[in-house]
């Protein structure tokens, strides 16, 4: 009898092992859930629109910036010289618009008068009054008169397009020396600060790099056999390796992931690998998870750190209400 009891407990034991063996296989390989996530934000690179020494330098390193903030200026002297030239370049052609219009006035009372005394010569002609010369003189007068109208005509076209360039440029200038500040376009925080004061700045390199403190996110990379347990509005637990734990939503789930044994061949052929791996390992797909707006801590992660990710099957953010 003890010796069928001992059987009996060894064979619970060995099913119980079984059935505790299969479980945590099947959570380890279908449960929703991983250790490879990490924190995410956007990282917003700023440059200098134009060129130019570093004069003021007004954030330090890790400070939170507001948006609109002044984060450092350029030498902004040679720009104010050049929107002072661009003003007395609009002043003058302005004037030289205003001298074509007067002569455009003059031209055409000239040409007035030239016509009137050409019909005036002509009926004196008709009556015999005068001679044929004369009239003909007169005609020739009122020819003049309106290709110098047209001359003047074409000058003043000119003179309006002048002003018109004159303007674009104080515009460009003006617009070069506001960009001698530069302002952080979102709040968040300065990050691994190398420029310093008295730097030069050159148009397009890049002067300092800014993590919008608004758009942290989580991104979990789960194995694509746990992928058909995972759907957009699922609750999610997220631990940091610090031991933080907080709440977030599945936002949404990438669509394509680099196939590393399909790489462009010869004439855009695909180039497939002729060796076949038989050990296959489930590929990663990106999963982004919305963290909870309540988590009084948002303000303290840093992007780049680790953290364990567990979806809540069948939770949907609905289901909360």
């Amino acid at each position: 009898m003890k010796k069928i009891l001992a059987q009996l407990t060894t064979l619970l034991v060995v099913l119980l092992a079984f059935v505790l063996g299969w479980f945590a296989w099947e959570h380890y390989t279908r449960a929703p859930w991983t250790r490879d996530a990490r924190v995410r934000a956007d990282v917003v690179t700023l440059s200098g629109d134009v060129a130019g020494r570093i004069v003021n330098l007004g954030v330090q390193d890790n400070q939170h910036v507001e948006k609109g903030q002044l984060l450092l200026e350029i030498d902004p002297s040679r720009y104010a010289l050049a929107v002072d030239h661009a003003r007395r370049s609009v002043e003058v052609a302005k004037a030289s618009l205003g001298q074509s219009q007067a002569t455009i006035v003059a031209s055409q009372a000239l040409l007035r008068q030239r016509e009137s005394e050409e019909r005036r010569r002509r009926t004196l002609k008709e009556r015999s009054a005068i001679s044929g010369e004369e009239w003909e003189k007169s005609s020739t007068e009122v020819a003049v008169a309106q290709a110098d109208l047209l001359r003047n005509q074409a000058n003043l076209g000119f003179a309006q397009a002048n002003v018109q360039l004159a303007i674009a440029a104080l515009a460009e200038a003006e617009h070069d020396l506001e960009r001698t500040r530069v302002i952080s376009p979102v709040s968040g925080y300065v990050t691994n600060l190398l420029t310093r004061e008295g730097d030069y700045a050159t148009a397009g390199g890049p002067l300092l790099a800014l993590v919008d403190s608004d758009s942290f996110y989580v991104s979990g990379y789960f194995e694509e056999t746990k992928l058909p347990r995972i759907e957009e509005g699922d609750r999610v637990d997220i631990e940091l390796m610090s031991g933080e734990r907080f709440g977030g939503t599945v936002q949404s789930i990438a669509f394509a992931i680099a196939d590393r044994e399909n790489l462009p061949g010869g004439r855009l052929l695909a180039n497939i690998n002729p060796s076949y791996t038989w050990v296959k390992l489930a590929q990663r797909v990106p999963v982004r998870i919305k963290i909870d707006e309540d988590y009084a801590r948002k303000d303290k992660l840093r992007a780049g750190t680790t953290a364990t990710v567990t979806v809540q099957e069948n939770r949907h953010t609905q289901d909360q209400h």
